[in-house]
């Protein structure tokens, strides 16, 4: 197949998504001011619950209350709520409880998940910090494969607050890609980039299997080019317990003249 077939392909795949955010975005500039509110369909592991949200294969929980009790708990979809003030978002929340909802809400009903997760993921870019950080998570909950993808490219553009980046890298490093591996190395190498996003990435690839992370992060800490991101892989690397960190340890401080 020739580069040019299989990037009409791909952008023939990404077009549905891309015509579905748009005409959320549409919807929700549409009420000018006040609360819109629409659904999608979740991942398969993601359990919505009155007290927080469940997900994983082992059901760890987030965004959970306080007390846990599991009460009215369901696949989904997800329902997000939007704060409009003259078109523009300024607040995001997930609708966990029915009786939550926002009286007088516009519901825009259910969109794709695909094109849910792409306009989330844009309003992530745009909007106040708590509000954009609110906006990763509802699009982590969709029903999309390869998300790593566009969280990567929120926490790698520098025009985002510095939170909403951080939240990106922290889902990223949940993510089973080895591709989402090299992203994050890639970001936490980067002697340009602020050193809290740096520390984020470093903490983002802690989270990934110790076959991806561990030879990453030794090389992070023999090689970054600032000290703390150095000091930070060795943090997160003494806190394993693969078998390889004592050793590289050991040569460490034997190289330094520790003995």
């Amino acid at each position: 197949m020739s580069a040019r077939i299989w990037v009409a392909l791909l952008i023939a795949a990404a077009a549905p998504s891309v015509a579905a955010a748009q005409d959320l975005a549409d919807g929700v500039a549409r009420v000018g001011t006040g609360t819109v509110r629409f659904s999608y369909a979740t991942r398969p592991d993601v359990l919505i619950c009155d007290d927080g949200i469940q997900m994983g294969e082992h059901h760890t929980r987030w965004r959970s209350d306080g007390g846990w009790s599991g009460r009215n708990c369901r696949n989904g979809p997800a329902e997000v709520e939007m704060e409009v003030r003259e078109g523009r978002v300024r607040g995001v929340e997930l609708v966990r409880r029915t009786a939550s909802r926002t009286r007088g809400a516009v519901d825009l009903g259910e969109v794709p998940a695909p094109g849910a997760a792409r306009y989330l993921l844009e309003v992530a870019r745009t909007a106040p910090t708590r509000a954009g950080e609110h906006a990763v998570f509802a699009a982590v909950l969709a029903d999309v494969e390869g998300l790593w993808r566009g969280l990567l490219d929120v926490a790698k553009d520098r025009s985002v607050t510095k939170g909403v980046r951080k939240s990106a890298l922290f889902w990223v490093g949940q993510e089973a890609a080895d591709s989402a591996t090299r992203g994050l190395s890639q970001v936490a190498a980067d002697d340009d980039e602020e050193q809290d996003v740096r520390n984020a990435a470093v903490f983002a690839l802690s989270q990934r299997p110790a076959d991806e992370s561990v030879p990453v992060l030794m090389d992070l800490a023999r090689t970054a080019g600032q000290a703390e991101t150095r000091r930070t892989a060795m943090f997160w690397l003494a806190q394993s317990e693969d078998p390889r960190v004592p050793a590289f340890f050991e040569k460490i401080l034997v190289g330094r003249g520790g003995g």
